[in-house]
């Protein structure tokens, strides 16, 4: 990787970042240095990054003569901008530059497209990689900061969301489009992907900058994954447990029935997210602590207590259905006794070990105080406004 950047202050913290990802990184202070490590008998780097501002020279310069040079042609090159003008983005594309970004430039930008696109061409127009390796977090703040357009897909018709110009104009996950699909695909949506960059001439369905997404989309799902690490596994099948929910209803807001009618057994906490319109953070606070309060139990509990209360009358409702194999035989007008589960049952117990769930607490509504509930929708509404 060759960096180019008289500024010692940026060019250090932006080759730090390149050498904890894992790059090799050449630092000179000049075009005529970038130049010369360029020049024929060194080895050629798998991709250029350099300041507009050169004492030298500037950096689209510096791209056209690497462009001009049959040798280096190839290369992919990043330019970064400390003072944004009006016409340096025509200039960016007219010189053959990958991609114009504006400084302060996030060095975690500059490690995203590196990982896109160090070791390919400078005319390849799709790129694949994985969640994994590149996060969609980390690859949509990239793309927005940048002056490109295009489309990332997800593999096996997951989900995609368009881009144009630093602005995510059209996303469809899960069977949603606009806003929503996009949140929910950068924090559900998993593995390979492909980034085709070229004109999104369509009008779309929403418009979100780079700010809004770094400010309130991401900060979200940053709060999202916390709580995933502590709290309930996105594989959980809960179900509700009726007479306890009766105990502490009165305590609850009004419109925590949203989050209550998803949990049937069937699903998992995964789908009752994805299906809850309230955001994701708080859809899996509200779960947490119904669980915490015993109004959400596991459904394989609740089966079992009601054969201990019933005896062998109850029927698996939370169980798969058993195969052909597993069905007895019986006698007309006999009934066949219902599967029985062996050995105690196991305790549920929470990701993280010993760390205690994050507890939200609801507090009780008063006479003209609004609820939690009301709060949530104000989020909800506050959301869609800003974007």
């Amino acid at each position: 990787m060759l960096l180019v950047d008289s500024e010692p202050g940026g060019q250090a913290a932006l080759a730090a970042a390149l050498a904890e990802a894992g790059f090799e990184v050449l630092l000179v202070a000049g075009a005529l240095a970038a130049l010369e490590a360029l020049a024929e008998g060194g080895m050629a780097p798998q991709m250029v990054i350099s300041a507009v501002e050169l004492p030298d020279g500037d950096g689209f310069s510096l791209c056209g003569q690497v462009r001009a040079e049959p040798r280096t042609a190839h290369l992919p090159v990043v330019l970064l901008a400390r003072r944004e003008e009006d016409f340096h983005r025509d200039l960016a594309g007219g010189v053959g530059a990958d991609d114009y970004l504006a400084q302060p430039a996030d060095a975690r930008d500059v490690v995203a497209l590196a990982r896109l696109k160090a070791g390919r061409s400078t005319g390849d127009a799709a790129f694949d990689a994985h969640t994994e390796q590149l996060p969609l977090t980390d690859v949509s703040r990239a793309l927005l900061a940048g002056v490109r357009s295009g489309r990332v897909v997800m593999s096996e018709g997951q989900g995609w969301f368009a881009f144009r110009h630093g602005l995510v104009v059209d996303a469809v996950f899960n069977g949603e489009r606009g806003s929503l699909a996009f949140r929910r695909m950068l924090g559900f949506a998993q593995g390979a992907y492909a980034l085709m960059l070229g004109p999104e001439l369509h009008k779309g369905s929403f418009s979100m900058d780079r700010p809004y997404l770094c400010e309130t989309v991401l900060q979200g799902l940053a709060r999202f994954d916390a709580l995933r690490a502590r709290g309930l596994p996105l594989a959980s099948r809960l179900t509700v447990d009726f007479a306890r929910l009766a105990e502490v209803l009165a305590s609850l807001p009004e419109d925590v029935g949203e989050v209550v009618r998803l949990f049937d057994g069937r699903r998992t906490l995964r789908a009752m997210l994805l299906e809850c319109p309230f955001p994701e953070a708080v859809s899996y606070e509200a779960s947490t602590r119904l669980f915490a309060l015993g109004v959400l139990v596991p459904a394989c509990l609740v089966e079992e207590r009601e054969r201990a209360r019933c005896g062998a009358t109850v029927p698996g409702f939370f169980e798969p259905a058993p195969s052909v194999e597993d069905v007895p035989v019986k006698a007309e007008g006999a009934c066949a006794p219902a599967p029985r589960v062996d050995g105690g049952v196991e305790p549920f117990t929470l990701v993280g070990g010993s760390q205690p769930p994050v507890i939200l607490d609801f507090p009780k509504k008063t006479p003209g105080v609004p609820s939690v509930a009301g709060g949530v929708d104000e989020a909800v509404r506050s959301d869609d406004a800003g974007v």
